[in-house]
């Protein structure tokens, strides 16, 4: 049997006799419905109903000068007929709808769906069967092109969108004339979350809005523009300043109270930089300070600032207290002693006294007692014991805030004259 297969010939015959039969099965599918006298067709064919979605509908007219509005994007075809030929026509769909409106003058019309390119032994349906158009005359206009920035706010820390290019920055707009009049906005969208460095983003696709803010389905030309976005990072070096609150606790002097750093880095619009001038601290409690010291101060930072050097500073804290320091045997002078008398203390019974010194460490560092002058008064005194106030003479440079205390503020001498 193989080796008859093989043979040229019976190859040949075998495929005209399955030619021969397929033509006889095809004939018979295709006049089965003029023959039908109720016989039964042995080789079980029958006619087939096919309903095919989503049929791209086209449009004849001058698309040059008319714009139409109303026409469906796609129909619902039903094909009835043959097996064979319904299922051909389904697949190969090599057929048109269109609706046909060349010769028809601007307005607006009843106009019925058409086809081409399927054969007449098939019935043919299509829904709907008509449809109401309206025809335009077509229009064209240039406009400017206007680029919002989204998310402008949400930048990388510190920048800033500077300007935006679009390229080209004009598009041409077709459609008809009613539209083209009703254009209000052209615009494209840009986000630019995260941004920190200029970007060219290419291929932002353009919309076209009327006044009520909605989309209109225009033809663009471009339809996309190259978006160039120009960031910068304005900031400047500005100084700290220091904000206090209350008063020391009694007894505490400060002498300095100093950042570690003096200025910080501020990252700001440029008119917000341009009239800042310093940076404070939040308020220091300075009646919570009770010794010298560095602490950790949160800057107020303004919600203008995008971005900071720092936000704490390291403030160095230097303050004093009273102290008291004992001055001994600080002799005291006698003034006015006439001649050919002779005093002598009574009470006390020594030409000194101690003196207490009460001062911050720093207004006493160059303090002596020598700086000091105790003396009384005898001028115009007469023989016999008397009570004299003693008098301190204080060094000018002395800061009034040092207090000096007297072991006596009289003493008792006794004045006697010679013999």
């Amino acid at each position: 049997m193989n080796k008859w297969l093989e043979k040229p010939w019976v190859i040949r015959v075998v495929a005209l006799l399955l030619s021969v039969l397929l033509f006889v099965v095809v004939a018979f599918d295709e006049n089965v419905d003029e023959n039908d006298d109720g016989f039964e067709n042995p080789f079980g064919i029958t006619n087939k109903t096919q309903a095919l979605e989503d049929v791209p509908v086209q449009t004849q007219i001058d698309e040059e000068k008319y714009v139409v509005s109303g026409v469906p994007e796609t129909v619902k075809v039903t094909l009835q007929g043959s097996v064979s030929i319904v299922t051909s026509t389904e697949l190969q769909r090599n057929f048109d709808v269109f609706v046909n409106l060349e010769g028809l003058e601007p307005g607006t019309h009843t106009v019925p769906l058409e086809y081409s390119g399927i054969t007449d032994r098939l019935n043919v349906y299509i829904e709907p069967q008509e449809i109401e158009v309206s025809i335009e005359e077509r229009a064209s206009q240039e406009f400017n092109v206007t680029i919002d920035v989204v998310n402008r706010d949400k930048v990388e820390a510190g920048f800033e969108v500077a300007n935006v290019i679009a390229d080209p920055q004009t598009i041409t707009v077709t459609s008809s004339k009613s539209i083209v009049d009703n254009i209000a906005i052209i615009k494209g969208f840009v986000d630019v979350e995260g941004f920190n460095e200029t970007q060219t983003i290419e291929n932002v696709p353009i919309k076209v809005y009327d006044n009520e803010g909605n989309e209109l389905n225009v033809r663009i030309d471009p339809p996309t523009v190259e978006v160039t976005v120009d960031m910068v990072n304005p900031n400047k070096q500005v100084p700290i300043s220091i904000e206090t609150t209350n008063e020391l606790p009694e007894g505490l002097r400060l002498n300095s109270l100093e950042t570690e750093t003096e200025e910080v880095q501020v990252y700001a619009s440029e008119d917000y930089l341009a009239q800042l001038d310093q940076i404070v601290t939040k308020p220091i409690d300075l009646s919570e300070i009770t010794e010298s010291g560095t602490m950790e101060v949160e800057l107020d930072v303004s919600s203008d600032i995008r971005k900071i050097g720092t936000e704490t500073v390291t403030i160095n804290v230097d303050i004093e207290s009273i102290e008291e320091e004992k001055l001994e045997n600080v002799a005291i002078n006698v003034v006015g002693e006439s001649e050919g008398f002779t005093v002598s203390y009574v009470e006390p019974s020594t030409e000194s006294m101690n003196l207490t010194v009460r001062g911050y460490p720093s207004d006493l560092t160059d303090f002596t007692a020598d700086d000091l002058q105790l003396s009384i008064d005898i001028g115009g005194l007469t023989p016999g014991e008397h009570q004299v106030p003693v008098e301190l003479t204080r060094p000018q440079e002395l800061e009034e805030s040092v207090e000096i205390e007297l072991e006596y503020e009289q003493v008792t001498v006794n004045i006697e004259q010679e013999e």
